[in-house]
């Protein structure tokens, strides 16, 4: 009989502990920013160009991969402003909200600036 109450104590602290710490796994990260910045008039994303995040005071940069890519994760959900500077581009500047536990896709085009490449 006592290893009986022994075992069932075992299996509801068990039981407790995975409740607990499921829990904690439920919590959803913060938000991410996926993007791409494209070459408006001649197709195909543009290679390191500098992309900076910003929102309340908070600054982050990032640089495009050879295929335009960028990303920004573990965000607070808000609304942050992303510009884009290139040597030969146009800058440009979007606004992009992001969600608790979210994905938020950007694709932001750059105009070659005249005498530009």
């Amino acid at each position: 009989m006592k290893m009986r109450k022994l075992f069932l104590l075992m299996l509801i602290v068990i039981f407790g502990l995975s409740l607990i710490l499921g829990c904690g796994g439920a919590k959803k990260a913060g938000g991410t920013i996926i993007g791409k910045v494209n070459d408006t008039f001649h197709g195909g994303g543009v290679e390191g160009a500098e992309v900076k995040l910003t929102s309340n005071g908070s600054e982050l940069t990032t640089t495009t991969d050879s295929s335009g890519n960028f990303t920004f994760s573990g965000l607070s959900p808000e609304i942050y402003t992303i510009m884009v500077t290139k040597d030969g581009f146009f800058d440009n500047k979007v606004e992009a909200k992001v969600k608790k536990g979210k994905e938020t896709k950007v694709d932001i085009g750059m105009i070659v600036a005249f005498g530009g490449t």
